[in-house]
């Protein structure tokens, strides 16, 4: 445990959350220790806010991207102050003012991750503007100019980092994909656990393949719209995209191990099998942690266990099981679990690649295929003003967050002004970090925020209690704005608890008040929390069960688009990679989308929860789909097949009709007979019965391996998954709600 605590710090201080924590640290501490120093400290801080308020739009991407955030932002946070600024002596235009830009903001929403990252560092000066008091308009005006200067100073930081380090960013976020994977990895070698409970683990598993796609999702916006990484001009970035790929596949691998768990603990129940099988798999998943810590760095990493020789451990004690069952059958029954034997051998392969990779061996020598068209992968943002204008109505659920937030906060300030609280600005600002488009994310920050807020004030009464040394006050000051820009991205409830005993410090210095500070603080942070919750619930609130049907229907979409490519392996139709890898990264993000927005709603009050018991089963089922329909494809790509059989097509052509009937229902409420079964199950069946019967004569007159065998084995593989598919299709029919039905309640 205390090794797995280790590994997590080192992986932590090496990733992009610390590196961005440290660099917006660094841009806010200098200017204000600077003017602090020439007794100018109030000028300094001016500096520093506009400094940080300009690094929350500095978030991943590609330079271009970057550059034209940096500088977008520097303009709205220039406009914001100078409007708040000059408009603050007016209480009626103010508080018009605090509206309109927190609606504006709070649109900005629907460019994505970064348009949303601007909105808040808008509406962060604003509020931030609001704490002072100008007696003139020149003093207003001067303080947007500082705040100007602080902006361009972190956006020239910030490219110059990036000129130093151009592919820093991009190893840390795919350390950090690797890393996500490993855990993903660690936690399905628990269904190997006959002490621990499938369906809790199955949860587990959920949660952690929605964080893997969307680390993925991420690595692809970063990585693959990378010049360099799509021509493979430089050593780095080509490595960078092998290893990418290679986990995608391995990300495959993974899941085509599904099999039955429950069946599986009770077939090897007293055997050694499945405890071999767990210790194998959690070495695996320590071998591609070591490998994303070194990404991340950019060392380069070296095999630490010897991943074949682990697998070979537990193969041979399924032999061993499997040699003494008495009966052909018996054993031919075992064939489905070799699968999890073979997929481990491939993603053996995998590894050792990787640690290659990362040592830049044979980079030039190796290469992509340039047909895969790496661009298509990623996904397009358009930035235009159509797609404002195209949101300015109540059918987007941004535009109802952002009336939302608008009225909050005008709300709060003026419910600030009714109490003359000395502090309304906190208020503001609890409000405007806890405001998200969806009840179950606001509720979540509402609890973080207050909870943290509470701990971090406490902390902080604590050091001015024991000490009133201004240089150690200083120095734990210092950690604490560290420690709220690394974690803010990362665990948000510990950015809260840093970020308090920083502002009371800060307050320390400024206005030396400390206790009346502290309660102050965790007051105004209960209202705004308040505000921000009961706003959410009762404003044209966005509950998940209304998105749900979208997400089912674009999932069970997704697979069949998934299963349309794989039946082109086992038809005489034409295989097209790129399709196939694109059909792929759409059920990985299809199903994400449909569990975590089924997560969502589990978090939302019991009244908005929509047959939540078909809808788990759905998503279930869903993941299981995608995971045959991956065994399927696996099983075709490693063993190439030789025996393709008539019966193939039409089986597949069955299990597509299926996959309609199930979109049909959901999106439209079509109501269609199940179609009659074909007989080329039965005819299979059969051809496998016959081949069974031949291969145990060639036993019994001593044949090794013969042609019988492997076609024998083939078969059965092949049988299983389309049986497999069967059950999971009827199993969704039966789960399946039209998607009219949820939305009615």
């Amino acid at each position: 445990m205390q090794e797995r605590w280790l590994k997590e710090a080192k992986a932590f201080i090496f990733s992009y959350h610390f590196s961005n924590g440290l660099r917006t640290t660094l841009s806010v501490v200098v200017p204000s220790v600077i003017f602090a120093a020439i007794g100018q400290l109030s000028t300094g801080i001016a500096i520093s806010m506009g400094a940080l308020c300009t690094a929350l739009a500095d978030v991943p991407g590609t330079i271009i991207h970057k550059r034209n955030g940096l500088i977008i932002s520097t303009i709205l946070i220039f406009l914001l102050a100078l409007g708040t600024g000059l408009l603050l002596p007016h209480m009626a235009l103010l508080t018009i003012w605090v509206g309109l830009c927190s609606f504006f903001c709070s649109m900005l929403l629907i460019y994505g991750n970064r348009g949303g990252n601007i909105g808040i560092g808008g509406m962060l000066v604003m509020v931030s503007i609001m704490a002072e008091q100008y007696t003139t308009w020149q003093m207003a005006v001067q303080i947007s100019f500082l705040t100007l200067s602080g902006s361009i100073w972190y956006a020239l930081l910030a490219l110059l980092f990036w000129q130093i380090r151009p592919y820093l960013t991009v190893q840390q976020t795919l350390g950090d994909c690797i890393q996500s994977t490993a855990k993903y990895l660690r936690q399905r070698a628990n269904f190997y656990e006959p002490d621990l409970d499938i369906t809790e683990t199955y949860k587990d598993v959920f949660a952690q393949q929605v964080i893997v796609n969307e680390k993925q999702e991420a690595v692809r916006e970063l990585l693959l719209k990378m010049r360099s990484a799509q021509q493979g001009t430089t050593s780095i970035s080509k490595s960078m995209v092998l290893i990418f790929l290679d986990l995608v596949d391995m990300q495959e691998q993974i899941m085509a191990s599904q099999i039955d768990y429950t069946s599986l603990q009770k077939r090897f129940a007293g055997t050694k099998v499945i405890a071999q099988l767990h210790e194998t798999i959690i070495q695996f998943s320590e071998e591609l942690d070591n490998i994303g810590i070194a990404v991340s760095v950019g060392f380069r990493s070296m095999p630490k266990v010897n991943l074949k020789l682990e697998l070979e451990k537990a193969r041979k004690e399924f032999k061993n099981y499997q040699a003494s069952l008495p009966s052909l059958k018996e054993r031919a029954d075992l064939i489905p679990f070799e699968s999890i034997f073979d997929n481990l051998q491939h993603i053996t392969q995998r590894m050792y690649n990787m640690h290659r990779l990362t040592r830049l061996e044979r980079v030039k020598e190796a290469s992509f295929d340039h047909q895969l068209e790496l661009s298509k992968f990623t996904t397009r943002q358009s930035y235009d003003v159509t797609t404002f204008r195209n949101n300015l109505t109540f059918n987007s659920h941004i535009f109802r967050h952002a009336v939302r937030t608008g009225i909050a906060m005008v709300s709060g300030l003026l419910l600030g002004q009714a109490l003359q609280l000395s502090r309304t600005y906190w208020i503001l600002l609890t409000i405007m970090v806890i405001m998200k488009p969806g009840f179950s994310l606001t509720k979540t920050r509402s609890f973080q925020r207050i909870i943290g807020t509470l701990i971090g004030a406490f902390f902080a009464a604590g050091i001015l209690y024991l000490t009133k040394d201004d240089t150690v006050i200083f120095c734990v000051m210092l950690v604490c704005i560290l420690g709220a820009y690394s974690f803010q991205t990362y665990h948000y409830i510990t950015s809260v608890v840093f970020m308090t005993p920083f502002i009371i410090f800060l307050l320390h210095f400024l206005h030396p008040a400390d206790f009346n500070n502290l309660t102050n603080r965790v007051i105004d942070t209960v209202i705004g929390g308040t505000i921000a919750f009961i706003f959410n619930y009762i404003f044209w609130p966005s509950w998940e069960y209304k998105f749900l049907p979208d997400y089912m229907v674009k999932a069970i979409t997704a697979n069949k688009q998934y299963l349309q490519q794989v039946t082109n392996l086992y038809t005489d139709k034409p295989f097209s990679l790129i399709a196939y890898k694109l059909a792929r990264k759409d059920v990985h993000v299809s199903i994400a989308n449909l569990t975590a927005a089924f997560q969502r709603m589990l978090s939302e009050p019991k009244s908005k929860q929509k047959h939540g018991s078909e809808l788990y089963h759905f998503v279930v089922l869903s993941h299981s789909l995608s995971s045959h329909i991956a065994q399927l494809s696996a099983y075709a790509l490693q063993h190439h097949l030789k025996y393709k059989r008539p019966e193939y097509k039409d089986i597949l052509l069955f299990l597509l009709t299926i996959m309609d009937q199930i979109e049909q229902y959901v999106s439209v409420g079509a109501i269609i007979p199940d179609p009659e079964t074909p007989t080329a199950f039965h005819r299979l069946e059969e051809r496998l019965e016959e081949l069974l019967h031949l291969r145990q004569q060639q036993i019994n007159d001593g044949q090794g391996h013969t042609v019988e065998r492997e076609e024998m084995l083939e078969i059965k593989h092949v049988r299983d998954q389309f049986q497999a598919l069967f059950t999971v299709l009827k199993d969704m029919k039966k789960a399946a709600v039209h998607g009219a039905v949820i939305v009615e309640g």
